[in-house]
């Protein structure tokens, strides 16, 4: 029997279904599935983590910078 053979998402190269890592993207119907090889695997990873900890920065910081330093009472 034939192995399958999938498409890592990030680079294209084909592998087979066991060297891929799974990880879905999306919510409920637009849900997709995506494949990595374990390279693209170890980027996208630090993609997230980076993204994680840029959003978590953004929460630390005051919403409106500035506000009322401009009026006179």
């Amino acid at each position: 029997m034939e192995e399958l053979k999938l498409h890592c998402h990030g680079c294209g190269g084909s592998f087979s279904r066991d060297e891929l890592q799974y990880r879905p993207s999306g919510k409920g119907a637009y849900r997709r599935d995506f494949y990595f090889c374990p390279v693209c695997n170890e980027k996208e990873k630090q993609k997230i983590a980076l993204s994680a900890s840029a959003s978590s920065f953004r929460k630390t910081l005051p919403s409106r910078p500035g506000h009322l330093a401009h009026k006179r009472w």
